[in-house]
């Protein structure tokens, strides 16, 4: 597409000066024959000349690098330089041997529009030269930005794997602990938690890297439901979602620690246990999702744990500025509060 472009520029030169020559030419009471051969023919030559030859300026430009501080720069433009000019300027004449008009070389060599034609072919080296370096360097910029972009995504990849490698073991490991509490006591139940947790496992260990909220909804209170056969009625869950959320795609495991911390901390240590309670709408563009419980955390609770730190982390890798996640120690309970731009699945996704 560049060429192309390149080629129209000359061409559109080639016309305006050929038009220009032929006006001057003829205001000056020129033939209409001259007219023709001096607007047209002539112009053609010098701008096909000039054309080409800022095809090797452009090749010229990509091996000698811009360093104008740099004596060889400086003498390799002055050399290509005075070569542009030179040929740019004798275009017209050349054509003259191939038509047998060779004996008029000599005047046409010497004639005073040659002055004329060498600053022109001075002013297109430069311009020409100057072009080459500016969309090289436009090239450069953009080339250097895709890869810091790649490089970027391969470094957020990277963490993402990282923190997700620490979540899926962790996950595990709870998981497990809350079957082992169950054989000793409850045999039924233990059962029923190994089932559950095989469920819980392949959701964990196959999700792709973003999936509609739906699906992380339901994962998430399949891990309630697994606790509750653990915790019974010490925990109660309380949730309020939107229909409107279930196919915005989100992470997967993002809500499950989050909830997994406020069980923790706020049920788990409790006797009388408490209420885990869950809101997610859609509030300006945005994905609103709160969780609290009744316990009011200490700072070390409730500060930054594995659950909390790894959303906080996997929010900022995807998310960058535009996702938030707050703690709310000021109120009854405990909140965390996370917002997430709005990205919509392909197909709608069904709420349990």
């Amino acid at each position: 597409m560049k060429w192309i472009a390149y080629t129209l520029a000359w061409v559109t030169a080639a016309l305006l000066l050929g038009l220009a020559t032929a006006i001057g030419y003829f205001n000056l009471g020129g033939a209409i024959g001259d007219v023709v051969y001096r607007g047209l023919f002539i112009s053609t030559s010098m701008m096909s000349m000039g054309g080409l030859l800022g095809v090797v300026v452009w090749r010229m430009t990509g091996r000698v690098a811009w360093n104008p501080r740099k004596s060889s720069f400086l003498l390799i433009h002055v050399a290509a330089l005075i070569v542009y000019s030179g040929l740019f300027a004798t275009a017209w004449v050349w054509p003259t041997i191939l038509i047998g008009r060779g004996q008029h070389l000599l005047f046409k060599l010497t004639s005073p529009p040659l002055f004329y034609n060498l600053l022109t072919g001075t002013w297109l080296y430069l311009v020409v030269a100057g072009l080459s370096y500016a969309i090289r360097l436009q090239e450069d910029i953009r080339a250097k930005e895709a890869a810091a972009a790649a490089a970027q995504i391969l470094a957020q990849q990277a963490q993402l794997a990282a923190v997700r490698a620490r979540i899926n073991p962790h996950f595990l490991f709870n998981a497990l602990h809350t079957v082992g509490a169950l054989i000793g006591t409850e045999p039924a139940r233990a059962d029923q938690a190994l089932e559950r947790l095989g469920d819980l496992l392949r959701y964990a260990l196959g999700a792709d890297d973003e999936v509609p909220f739906s699906h992380e909804w339901r994962f998430t209170m399949d891990y309630l439901e697994f606790q509750q056969l653990r915790l019974g009625d010490r925990l109660r869950v309380d949730v309020e979602v939107d229909d409107d959320t279930r196919p915005i795609l989100v992470p997967p495991l993002i809500l499950q620690p989050l909830v997994e911390n406020a069980v923790r901390y706020g049920i788990a240590e409790r006797q009388d246990g408490g209420c885990i309670r869950i809101r997610a709408r859609v509030e300006q563009g945005r994905l609103a999702v709160s969780i609290a419980n009744d316990q009011v955390a200490d700072s070390e609770a409730s500060g930054m744990g594995l659950g909390i730190e790894s959303v906080t982390r996997r929010l900022a890798a995807l998310y960058g500025q535009e996702a938030t996640l707050r703690l709310n120690r000021n109120g009854p309970g405990f909140v965390v509060l996370m917002e997430v731009p709005v990205r919509q699945a392909d197909r709608p996704a069904s709420l349990p």
